[in-house]
């Protein structure tokens, strides 16, 4: 009669364990993921192409974003198009502002704009507790599965360095 028991309370606490630890849950997998959406209809507006007003990352204003990420995490970005028909491609990313340094040699940079499902992140690999640095991306449309690099807009969100 123990050994069930002690058997039983084996199971329930192994679903818990398993129910506890949702793949889901970027934060405790050392990837942040940044989310950001746009209206492309509000780009024709646009007298350059900064696009950092119209876009929004994790629900906040691009121009203030701050994503805070420790040493070893990696920021995957990525923007939805309010069209159905048009797919937002990051391109690269570039400096802007800050700790150059954390920039140049503390943050990997990876954009793959060619693949069936482009990807776009960077990795703080090195830096102190406090850094800062604000940077952009450029990015093009993809209409209906062509690509028009063209024409490229900019969004210049931050990073800083937490513990």
């Amino acid at each position: 009669m123990k050994m069930k028991k002690i058997i039983r309370l084996f199971l329930v606490m192994t679903i818990i364990c398993f129910a506890s630890c949702n793949s889901s849950d970027d934060e405790l997998s050392g990837v942040l993921k940044v989310k950001g959406s746009i209206d492309v209809s509000e780009l024709t507006k646009l007298t350059s192409n900064d696009a950092t007003a119209l876009v929004s990352l994790n629900g906040e204003a691009a121009a203030t974003y701050t994503t805070e990420a420790s040493i070893g995490d990696e920021i995957s970005y990525e923007v939805i198009s309010t069209s159905s028909d048009v797919e937002i491609v990051i391109l690269d990313f570039f400096y802007t502002s800050g700790n150059r340094e954390l920039w140049e040699i503390g943050i990997e940079q990876t954009v793959d704009s060619q693949s069936s499902v482009s990807i776009a992140s960077l990795k703080v690999i090195n830096g102190l507790v406090g850094d800062e640095v604000k940077f952009g991306f450029t990015f093009a449309l993809k209409t209906n599965g062509i690509l028009d690099t063209t024409t490229t807009y900019i969004v210049d969100p931050k990073i800083r360095v937490r513990s």
